[in-house]
């Protein structure tokens, strides 16, 4: 039988949700029918001020709050925890929509989260484990703090080391904090810089609010890398930043020495117009549900806090800004115009930046390489510190022999 049919999974589902010290802490102030449509029908869980007090294998009559539906083979992957709730709700990714009170959901989206999240866990007894990705290996160099003033905007940057600049980009919602370990584990032999993108963190933001599209983003970044007299810098982005580097390396051909997109492709439109909205409403829930959503198996929990806990800080509206200009991102006619060597990282549990999203990339760039770290998600310098900084090392030391060579 369908489990979603199925009373007796139903009775363990409830138990599993109430013995789940997260989603009861979630579901405190939502009362209320959460509706499960499927190809045999619906079923109908009943949540009363942080409880599952009840659930309706074949549908309640008094109707619902709430209503996720979609086909029989997408709530298997949800079933079976090859989807979330995130992934099974992006448009050209999952199967499941939305309906009754969509802004319920997402006002209550950690409780929606979680309880697709255990899903996958009724009736399981055997939990695998993994080993933890290891720490990252500090060079013991200073950090160095200190403020730009670019167009105008004055913006706060990190740096540590000596010799080829490496300029490191932010994802969205972030800020240099995300590079924390790069600033250590490379400043042995790299000048390292951070820089908070404007709005973020310590950075001023900008008087028309914040960038709306990853050109803008390009373009002060440029007069950024000019101001600072960085000539052919390795530049490395995360996400929005991974992308953006890739349109940075498009705009000025031979610029640059290296370049790495960690998380970034040439378009990624994977950002709904009702989900930017909700961020104005209720963005530090849903923005740090949406990265434990990302996160890899072999991410301890302290850094696996510190994913949620970094991205939470920046402010809706910022959020809003930075997802918009994610969502819209398109550069798939313009990538091939760059001829610095470029490596495309991610991490294997990544699905907002799948493989084959990468593979096209790379396919429109002559010369790209794809590398991916195990058990990490969409912040691996955070994840997997240590595997991400070798990687890049590797990666650049193989550039420079190879440009030693000609």
């Amino acid at each position: 039988m369908f489990q979603l049919s199925d009373d007796t999974w139903w009775s363990l589902y409830t138990a599993e949700l109430n013995a789940d010290v997260e989603w009861t802490k979630a579901a405190k102030y939502f009362s209320g029918q959460i509706r499960f449509d499927h190809d045999h029908g619906h079923a109908t869980l009943s949540v009363v001020g942080g409880r599952a007090v009840a659930a309706h294998a074949s549908g309640f009559p008094l109707g619902a709050d709430i209503v996720v539906g979609g086909p029989n083979e997408e709530w298997q992957r949800v079933l079976e925890g090859r989807i979330d709730w995130f992934e099974a709700l992006s448009p050209g990714l999952g199967h499941l929509a939305l309906s009754g009170n969509a802004v319920a959901a997402w006002r209550f989206v950690d409780m929606m989260a979680r309880a697709f999240d255990a899903m996958p866990r009724v009736g399981r007894t055997n939990v695998r484990t993994v080993a933890p990705s290891p720490d990252g290996r500090p060079s013991g160099k200073e950090i160095i703090g200190r403020y730009l003033k670019v167009d105008g905007i004055r913006v706060y940057c990190e740096e540590a080391g000596e010799g080829t600049p490496i300029v490191c980009f932010h994802a969205a919602s972030q800020d240099t904090l995300m590079y924390r370990h790069v600033l250590e584990g490379l400043s042995d032999q790299y000048r390292v810089i951070a820089v908070d993108a404007p709005g973020h963190a310590k950075s001023q933001l900008p008087a028309d609010g914040p960038f709306r599209n990853l050109t803008r983003h390009a373009e002060f970044n440029e007069k950024l890398m000019d101001q600072l007299g960085l000539v052919k810098p390795v530049i490395i982005g995360c996400s929005m930043g991974g992308n953006m580097v890739l349109e940075l390396g498009a705009r000025r051909p031979g610029a640059y020495s290296a370049i790495v997109a960690a998380e970034g492709a040439d378009h990624t439109p994977t950002v709904s117009e009702f989900f930017l909205d909700m961020l104005l409403m209720n963005g530090t829930d849903i923005i740090a549900a949406w990265s434990r959503s990302m996160t890899g198996d072999r991410t301890p929990p302290d850094r696996a806090r510190d994913v949620v806990w970094q991205i939470s800080r920046t402010t809706p509206e910022v959020m809003r800004g930075d997802l918009t200009g994610y969502g819209n991102f398109d550069q798939r006619e313009r990538v091939g115009r760059i001829d610095a060597p470029v490596l495309l990282l991610r991490g294997d549990a990544d699905w907002l930046v799948s493989q084959s999203r990468v593979e096209d990339t790379a396919s429109r760039i002559p010369g790209s390489e794809i590398a991916v770290l195990a058990g990490t998600g969409h912040y691996p310098m955070i994840e997997n510190p240590l595997e991400f900084c070798e990687t890049v090392r590797a990666f650049l030391e193989k550039t420079d022999a190879r440009h030693a060579r000609h």
